[in-house]
């Protein structure tokens, strides 16, 4: 097989390396078969098409850690809801309506809608697999949508008169069916991972189960953990730990009710975990981890989680959580000594600009290959455009790209080299199935529904009281 054209790109300026080493700079990069394979002032051009991109600044692809892609059939259902409302509403009702083909089209029209948004690798936390077909319909949906990243088969079963699956053995094996048909290589575009029942859900026994599919499947394991506080019940991340079950390859999510002790059994055993700002400050989970964290050595990333709540925007996820944490952090300190007792802020730009990038990729196991701009890394790229006033007379790249840039300022996005979006429009093929899937999809369920209340069905009584509490602890 013939290698492709390299192609130069020049004029722009550059976001080298690790966002948090704020290293910008005016530079050229070459890209060939999809990998970044030189960076510098003046590259050799032999052999390669040039593309001048002085009005660029170029920055890595950024990296959500924490989605549940398929609930993209229901756009903005939830953003007045509280935690119960959504559990009741989306994971014990409408879940169960969803056909595989519903599944299929929210997983590629979500995925598709992360792309022109600038995400260009995710983790999926599937848990919407009511039979094989739906399992086949997620990662299917997922790869044709071309985006990087890491599918996770859920194991959570859903409350159904006639379910598919009858015990958690024949899920386990369907997983198995799903890693050796669609995995084979270890090393693609997209790889392979498990996404445990949460803990208060079912038998300690069976999570133990399910996250030794992680291992025996070689993938990553991507629980809810330490959602929110349960009163009487023990730490997730320490019942884990006592269990044998902490590894490294694995990236909790939420964590809002994590303590020191949780943080350096993560820590110590190489683990990560994902913080999605939006869902949790809006649905009351708690306050966010990032801070803790980062300061406890724990690789941090961010998620925009459900787009029944959220856009798939990160930049709109790093603003939240800057601010919010500033907020917890600062007020304290404010309120016994001043503003002027204020030494410097919680967080700064490059470090929730690391977290939605280059530690996000690391959280998926991915550092080696995305989240950062280097040589040997994929060509993983985005192209703000600086030609509007909103980013003008700027006096720091990274600044700008944290608290100004837009969806609407990204030109260009590349995954691996292959351009999804040019000129600030989709790729017309990508974005035409989209938008036909998730209409689709969007017209069935809001008929299906119908027969479970509606799209807003009431609450029983029982939920969110204490002998309940643990059917509500579901995590997003």
């Amino acid at each position: 097989m013939s290698e492709s054209p390299a192609t130069v790109y020049t004029g722009a300026k550059v976001l080298v390396g690790d966002p948090r080493l704020r290293r910008v700079e005016q530079v050229e990069l070459r890209v060939a078969d999809g990998v970044i394979t030189e960076i510098g002032p003046e590259l050799d051009r032999t052999g390669a098409e040039v593309v001048d991109v002085s009005w660029a600044w170029i920055m890595p692809g950024l990296v959500d850690t924490h989605h549940h892609i398929w609930q993209a059939t229901m756009g903005a259902l939830t953003s007045d809801f509280t935690l119960d409302d959504y559990f009741w509403t989306i994971r014990r009702n409408h879940s169960t309506v969803h056909r595989a083909d519903d599944v299929y089209n929210g997983t590629f029209g979500g995925a598709v809608a992360m792309l022109d948004a600038g995400t260009t690798s995710t983790v999926d936390f599937s848990h919407c697999i009511l039979s094989p077909d739906h399992a086949d319909a997620g990662i299917t949906g997922f790869i044709d949508s071309g985006i990087r990243g890491v599918w996770c088969y859920g194991f959570y079963h859903q409350p159904m008169e006639a379910p598919h699956f009858h015990s958690p053995e024949e899920r386990y094996d369907d997983a198995r069916r799903i890693k050796s048909t669609y995995f084979s290589a270890e090393s693609g575009r997209v790889r392979f991972g498990v996404s445990p029942t949460e803990s208060a859900r079912v038998p300690f026994e069976q999570i133990i189960d399910e996250v030794r599919m992680g291992r025996e499947l070689n993938g990553l394991v991507h629980p809810h953990t330490n959602t929110r506080a349960r009163i009487g019940h023990p730490s997730d991340i320490q019942g884990w730990h006592a269990a044998g079950l902490i590894w490294s390859h694995q990236l909790h999510s939420h964590c809002n009710s994590i303590d020191a002790a949780d943080l350096k059994i993560l820590a110590d055993a190489g683990a990560a975990v994902s913080s999605t700002p939006e869902t949790e400050l809006g649905m009351g989970l708690g306050p966010m981890v990032v801070t803790a964290s980062d300061r406890a050595g724990v690789t941090t990333g961010l998620g925009a989680d459900i787009q029944a709540n959220n856009s798939p925007d990160l930049f709109t996820q790093m603003r939240i959580a800057l601010g919010a944490e500033r907020y917890r952090y600062q007020q304290p300190i404010v309120e016994e000594r001043g503003t002027s007792g204020l030494e410097r802020v919680t967080l700064r730009t490059e470090d929730v600009l690391h977290f939605a990038t280059l530690g996000g990729a690391r959280g998926l196991g991915l550092g080696d290959v995305t989240g950062s701009i280097e040589v040997g890394k994929a060509a993983d790229l985005l192209f703000i455009n600086t030609d509007t006033p909103r980013l003008r007379a700027v006096t720091d790249v990274v600044n700008s790209i944290v608290m100004h840039v837009t969806v609407a300022d990204i030109d260009t996005v590349m995954v691996g080299g292959d351009v999804v979006k040019k000129g600030g429009r989709l790729r017309d093929d990508l974005r035409t199935r989209a938008v036909v899937a998730l209409d689709e999809s969007g017209a069935y369920l809001a008929k299906a529904v119908q027969a479970h209340g509606g799209w807003t069905p009431d609450k029983p009584e029982w939920m969110g009281t204490p002998a309940e509490h643990h059917l509500s602890n579901a995590g997003v």
